[in-house]
């Protein structure tokens, strides 16, 4: 079998090399009491490529081992328990790289942030049907599509598979994408914090429920305009309307940081944050469109 490799180099495979080519294994040597790293290490592999994971932890009981387990399979796609011993867990990444496209990861981890704006409106307007905890249970969803996303782009970069498997329509975009993901995991994990705090503070006021509806609004409308942009590519001369959103999210965030009326903290850094991760994705749109011009000119 011959492939065309993303440098354009061609590769050449005989009988079953190239499945066998793509088995990656990792072993990582855990401990009980650094459970939290250890399990950044797991996603790590998980992201870097690895197809099959093998966790030995000497120290583990049944009920840590249990614990890595689930967190593992929470938090990704595709990677299941396939053995299990008692201080031994294997992990195998189930799901096919190209199982879903990037632009269909995309578009999900867009859809669902869209999502958590709307509850988090809805639950300002007293909507009872609202349950705030959705918005958390949505943010571990998004990063599991992130997680995902960035291990089809690192295959990408190491060369396991061609760009166009995935979806993609160049090679160079893959750096401003995995950007992109980052900007857009961020934005809901901040949006999940925001429910959480909103619901913690429980904010009874008239006054300070229509600061914050009126906030959440405009940060809703930003994000859709900048998302219609990202996944159906308007024309590069009509990107001047960004400039006019530009101004407007530099004027809310203004508005957010002098605020006398909104007093808790917490709140006012989630929707500061937020604003400057639209702001951050308006500059990557931008830097894709003149990408864009160069790849047509070359």
């Amino acid at each position: 079998m011959l492939e065309i490799m993303p440098d354009l180099s061609l590769k050449l495979y005989v009988g079953d090399e190239r499945r066998l080519e793509l088995q990656l294994e990792e072993e990582l040597i855990v401990n009980r009491d650094i459970v939290e790293i250890s399990s950044i290490k797991l996603i790590a592999s998980y992201v870097a490529g690895y197809d099959r994971i093998i966790i030995t932890c000497s120290d583990c009981s049944t009920v840590d081992l249990e614990e890595f387990v689930k967190l593992a399979i929470e938090k990704t796609i595709g990677l299941e328990v396939v053995e299990k011993d008692r201080n031994i867990v294997v992990f195998q990444c189930l799901a096919n790289i190209s199982t879903l496209s990037f632009p269909e990861v995309l578009k999900m981890i867009t859809k669902l942030i869209s999502k958590s704006f709307e509850d988090i409106e809805k639950f300002l307007n007293g909507d009872k049907t609202v349950e705030i905890r959705e918005v958390l249970n949505r943010d571990n969803l998004i990063d599991k599509f992130y997680l995902y996303g960035l291990r089809q782009l690192n295959q990408v970069l190491l060369g396991k598979i061609n760009y166009t498997s995935i979806g993609l329509k160049s090679m160079a975009h893959v750096m401003y994408l995995a950007m992109m993901l980052k900007l857009l995991e961020r934005t809901a994990d901040h949006l999940s914090d925001l429910g959480e705090d909103l619901a913690k503070f429980n904010i009874n006021a008239p006054e300070i429920r229509r600061k914050l509806i009126n906030y959440v609004t405009l940060l809703r409308n930003a994000y859709t305009k900048i998302i219609n942009y990202l996944l159906f590519r308007q024309k590069l001369d009509e990107l001047d309307s960004l400039n006019y959103l530009v101004n407007e999210l530099k004027e809310l965030e203004s508005g957010v940081i002098k605020d006398l009326v909104l007093l808790e903290r917490e709140i006012k850094v989630h929707l500061i944050r937020i604003v400057a991760y639209l702001r951050d994705l308006i500059e990557l749109l931008i830097d894709t469109y003149e990408l864009d011009k160069l790849i047509m000119e070359s």
